[in-house]
């Protein structure tokens, strides 16, 4: 199962669905659709912090028919409050937090301190005072 994720552009997600037919659905689904003005409207007016949490899978039908109106909607409205507010220069971000929601570490485009995305997050979940990558 992927994700929608901070950070993560949703046309990089749907070029990454793994079953072809799904992602060339969900291709033409982000081409033909076309998000009500009002709702785009209401979007870009949002001005308090909330959590949108995708979760999506490529063999599922619903998620093929409704993940690019969402996509092209978020696009649409430039929302990009989360952006700033985490901080997001650069695709893929990869942020971990405590259960309390509180940073822990982050790294950004590719592993740093260490050669591989496991060791990076294995160096982050194993002490909370570890600095920010």
């Amino acid at each position: 199962m992927m994700a929608l994720r901070v950070g993560k552009d949703p046309f990089d997600y749907i070029n990454e669905v793994r079953v072809e037919k799904s992602r060339q659905s969900m291709k033409r689904r982000l081409q033909e659709y076309h998000p009500k003005a009002a709702s785009i409207d209401t979007l870009e007016r949002v001005d308090e912090k909330h959590h949108l949490i995708v979760f999506s899978a490529d063999w599922c039908s619903d998620c093929v028919a409704y993940i690019p109106g969402l996509a092209k909607s978020l696009i649409m409205a430039k929302n990009n409050m989360l952006q700033a507010e985490f901080n997001i220069r650069a695709i893929p971000t990869i942020i971990v937090y405590d259960k309390n929601w509180k940073e822990i570490g982050r790294f950004v485009e590719t592993p740093k301190k260490f050669g591989t995305v496991e060791e990076e997050l294995c160096a982050i979940l194993g002490s909370k005072d570890t600095p920010k990558i």
